[in-house]
């Protein structure tokens, strides 16, 4: 069998890379500026949420992703925003008590605690209430 090399190809596909040089004030800026609201989007865990217990979060409902487990079934994560970071989480009970929230609206989510379920695993419970006036699309941000 004959050794065949693949040629790398460039993205988009037979198109042109082009990149914009930033000038040295624009550098200068850069090295001193100051960091804001963090954009990476991370999942809390039920750990964390217990590690939270009877401790209010404040968030923004952004709606559902659907995904799947490692055995093909599907399952819906929630995403949620705190106002300084972005999350999702699939706690089941939370999740359900999220499915008649408006896209957008505020809510506050405490974790109450836990119980177990028939196959041992630990289960967090939650409180969702939704916030009066808190809303992203609709009213409240004005």
């Amino acid at each position: 069998m004959e050794n065949q090399q693949v040629k790398p190809e460039l993205y988009p596909k037979n198109g042109e890379v082009t990149f914009l040089m930033p000038s040295t004030n624009a550098i200068g800026m850069l090295k001193g500026a100051k960091t804001g609201r963090t954009l990476t989007v991370a999942y809390k865990t039920k750990e964390d949420w217990l590690a939270e217990k009877d401790q209010p979060v404040k968030c923004f409902f952004l709606g559902f992703k659907e995904s799947t487990d490692g055995t093909g079934k599907p399952y819906l994560i929630a995403k949620l925003h705190d106002g300084e970071k972005a999350f999702v989480c699939a706690q089941t009970v939370l999740i359900q008590a999220l499915m008649g929230v408006e896209l957008g609206q505020g809510v506050q989510v405490t974790c109450t605690g836990s119980t177990k379920g028939n196959n041992g695993n630990v289960i967090p419970l939650f409180e969702v209430v939704e916030l009066e006036g808190v809303n992203l699309i609709g009213g409240g941000n004005e």
